[in-house]
């Protein structure tokens, strides 16, 4: 085996250089993947013999919807008319024990209101659950 004779001077072990970093950094853009953000999922796609997707089924869902939106209709009317009828009475009170029981009332009618949009908005959501939009 040969082995070339060490300098005079140097010693025969190899140094490792240590490799500092410089004290400014130059920007070096890289691509940043986002990690809070999550993947929509998958659409099954649709099958023409799929049970949704029949004629029957869609004047079913059809029917559906527009027997919400009806339902929901009617109670906005009903209940901003009521909400509009205690504000009223609000304004024109004499007392301040009839204004507080017509602005109480008032309240009521918009809290019923929320319940109504509460509930249509869970039976929109199934619909579209039952659809396979959401």
């Amino acid at each position: 085996m040969k082995t070339t004779p060490a300098r005079p001077g140097q010693l025969s072990t190899s140094r490792r250089r240590i490799k500092t970093s410089p004290a400014v950094s130059l920007w070096r853009p890289e691509i940043v993947l986002a990690t809070s953000i999550e993947a929509s999922p998958a659409r099954r796609p649709v099958v023409l013999a799929e049970p949704g997707a029949r004629p029957e089924a869609l004047r079913t869902q059809l029917g559906a919807t527009r027997s919400l939106l009806a339902t929901l209709d009617g109670a906005r009317e009903t209940l901003t008319t009521a909400a509009a009828a205690a504000h009223a009475r609000a304004d024109e009170a004499a007392s301040t024990r009839d204004r507080v029981s017509a602005t109480f009332a008032a309240y009521r009618a918009e809290a019923a209101l929320d319940d109504v949009l509460t509930g249509a908005w869970r039976r929109v959501s199934a619909l579209m659950e039952e659809r396979g939009l959401r």
